[in-house]
């Protein structure tokens, strides 16, 4: 069969849209220094800085870190206490990986070696290595950073000395510092409401669901930190400080003795949390896979002008769409997926093209009441949206 101009306009368009972006993202040294001048501009307040210099590094499938920023810049005095709380928690994370001191190293050394035999993690950011390798890397820095905040109260300095600006907005919280880790066990999810069962004291708490079950079935053991923020009446003023760290049975039940011991033996936390670190890493799931051919529906999507990455999130969005339909009790996961990909503002254009009026209302209210912060606000945009007006088809010969 004869191709005629406009077959080849389109392989040519769809070949072009399905190499865009699948090469590794290559942090450079100018890279690295807007990251650090990143750091510096959010312990400042200076948001909008920290944007602009996330913005200048390459993140392929985009940086939890940019969107939280994003997220606050474009809400404004609309983000609430409780936002502020878990970021400037982030926030002393990034702070507290770069403290250079013996304690510092002494507790990262404990805690890699409580790991296990994990070999040569190899360099930070370096995309060659396999996703199991990174997840592990960063889920040790992370236990390491918390242990740092948490158990020698580096928080408290952090919020007072470094970043009195972030602890001013998330309504203050020199007490976090003191703040305990435990073992809890996940409950059901209502709306942005999380039940949680303290296992060793059979307390149950209502926190506010930040996506921390996803993934887990109810039951599922989890270590972790809660602060209480000011909160609007009647909604959890309670957050994970962080996203808890899943753990088995074994870490966990070797977490609880610790903490029932009272002990701070450095040698002893280190293995257990060590140990933790590497049970959570093992339940992290791999990224989704972009690399090869792209699925019919995807592709028609990239002939009609999406690059590949923003078609992939519109047909996880549709998807996300039909499985609602079947089980609205998925809700809270929906929620949480498809504010990933509504981030990206070419996914949202053409949901909004594509999915919105009156046949969709219902479901952008039910995702709404499942969401937080900007998420909600965007559902709730959507659920406003009218029906776009589809583009006539042209006829013969024109």
């Amino acid at each position: 069969m004869t191709k005629t101009r406009a077959d080849k306009r389109r392989a040519k368009r769809r070949a072009a849209h399905s190499h865009r972006g699948t090469g590794p993202a290559l942090f450079t040294d100018l890279h690295r220094d807007y990251l650090i001048a990143a750091m510096f501009a959010e312990q400042d307040g200076d948001l909008v800085d920290a944007l602009e210099c996330l913005r200048r590094t390459p993140h392929r499938r985009g940086s939890g870190w940019e969107k939280q920023v994003a997220d606050l810049v474009t809400l404004g005095d609309r983000a609430e206490p409780w936002q502020w709380a878990r970021f400037a928690v982030a926030a002393a994370q990034r702070w507290v990986a770069g403290v250079p001191s013996p304690m510092a190293a002494r507790i990262e050394r404990e805690i890699c070696a409580g790991a296990g035999d994990v070999g040569d993690l190899g360099e930070p950011n370096d995309p060659a290595l396999p996703w199991r390798t990174r997840a592990l890397q960063i889920t040790l820095s992370r236990t390491v950073a918390d242990s740092l905040l948490f158990d020698e109260l580096l928080l408290e300095l952090f919020l007072v000395r470094v970043a009195p600006e972030l602890e001013r907005r998330a309504g203050g919280g020199r007490d976090w510092a003191m703040a305990p880790g435990r073992v809890y066990e996940m409950g059901e999810v209502t709306g942005v409401e999380l039940t949680v069962r303290d296992r060793a004291a059979g307390e149950r708490r209502v926190v506010r669901h930040l996506g921390e079950a996803l993934g887990a079935a109810p039951g599922s053991l989890v270590y972790g930190r809660l602060l209480d923020v000011p909160g609007v009446p009647g909604s959890p003023a309670t957050v994970f400080a962080s996203t808890p760290l899943v753990v088995d049975e074994p870490a966990a039940q070797r977490l609880e003795r610790l903490i029932a011991e009272d002990t701070h033996d450095l040698a002893e936390w280190g293995g257990a949390l060590g140990a933790a670190a590497r049970s959570g890493a093992a339940h992290l799931p791999p990224p989704p896979d972009i690399e090869g051919e792209p699925a019919a529906g995807v592709r028609l999507l990239m002939e009609q002008g999406l690059d590949r990455l923003a078609a992939e999130r519109f047909a996880l969005i549709q998807s996300l769409v039909a499985m609602h339909a079947i089980d609205p009790g998925a809700t809270p996961v929906i929620a949480h997926h498809a504010a990933e990909a509504l981030a990206d503002p070419a996914v949202e254009a053409e949901v909004r093209r594509r999915l919105a009026g009156p046949a969709y209302v219902e479901l952008w209210l039910s995702l709404a009441a499942a969401a937080n912060g900007l998420d909600r606000e965007r559902y709730l945009a959507l659920a406003d949206a009218e029906a776009a007006t589809p583009v006539p088809e042209r006829e013969p010969g024109r």
